[in-house]
């Protein structure tokens, strides 16, 4: 494990999300002079900032994204009177480390809606729990870096104006998880063919999309039978399962217990 105090940490993984979160600057300016060791991203939802890079100024607008490596000083001014709104990320890990070249820097990002969503969609989910939660972060955190990246001119395996798209798709498959997921409507929310949307899905979030879904429904069963008096044909129905021996198979794979088992085990 990495080095942890406050909100930081070293990623020794592929990718992990430490902090992200959104702040409204109208009532003080705001001017910080730190270094972290993990990366940070301020994005200009609205109003502007100044960044102080190699004691030279440098005026950041919105749509434009302030972007501090690792161990990099980091030393900006938000003025009051600008009414300035941003939105913050710490993050790390092995996906991440293309952007460390460049330093400290100003990001023009070349596709604000779709990096826009993704950033609400992380932010919305940050204060989540459950697996679920987690895979949804690290595939919105994973479109926020090859966004950065593709702003930056930076060749990415997923790049294609679908891949822009992967955030709306894991939307739908969030919102459809315990009903009917249609993958191949999903991968048309990314202007794929069925085989393209299951290779850069499983890029950005290391699982194919029908293991993925899977793993939604059953983090989601978890939680019924522990919380809720519920019968596992009952617990199968709710999560997307119309036959419950399939389920039990299902569950037993993922978990290593029958759902019985596992209602009845000690938290």
């Amino acid at each position: 494990m990495g080095k942890t105090y406050s909100s930081e940490r070293i990623v020794e993984g592929e990718l992990g999300l430490n902090s992200c979160g959104v702040q409204t600057l109208s009532d003080r300016d705001h001017r910080v002079k730190r270094k972290r060791i993990d990366f940070s991203l301020m994005y200009l939802a609205k109003g502007k900032a100044t960044m102080f890079v190699d004691r030279k100024k440098i005026e950041v607008s919105e749509g434009e994204a302030l972007f501090y490596p690792p161990d990099v000083d980091q030393h900006f001014l938000v003025l009051r009177a600008d009414n300035s709104i941003n939105k913050w990320v710490h993050f790390g890990g092995r996906l991440a480390e293309p952007l460390i070249a460049g330093g400290a820097r100003k990001i023009t990002v070349q596709s604000r809606r779709e990096f826009e969503n993704a950033l609400d969609g992380l932010i919305r989910t940050y204060n989540g729990i459950g697996e679920q939660r987690e895979l949804l972060k690290i595939g919105y955190l994973t479109v926020i870096i090859g966004l950065l990246r593709e702003s930056e001119g930076q060749t990415v395996k997923t790049r294609s104006r679908g891949s822009h798209r992967m955030t709306d798709a894991l939307n739908y498959i969030h919102i459809n998880a315990y009903t009917e997921v249609d993958l191949d409507y999903a991968a048309s929310i990314c202007y794929m063919s069925r085989d393209r949307f299951n290779h850069v899905f499983k890029e950005v979030t290391g699982f194919s999309p029908s293991v993925y879904v899977t793993k939604i429904r059953i983090e989601r069963a978890k939680q019924l039978l522990r919380d809720l008096d519920m019968s596992v044909r009952e617990c199968a129905e709710s999560v997307g399962f119309s036959d419950a021996n399939y389920f039990c198979r299902v569950f037993r794979k993922e978990t290593g217990l029958s759902p019985k088992q596992y209602a009845e085990a000690e938290p």
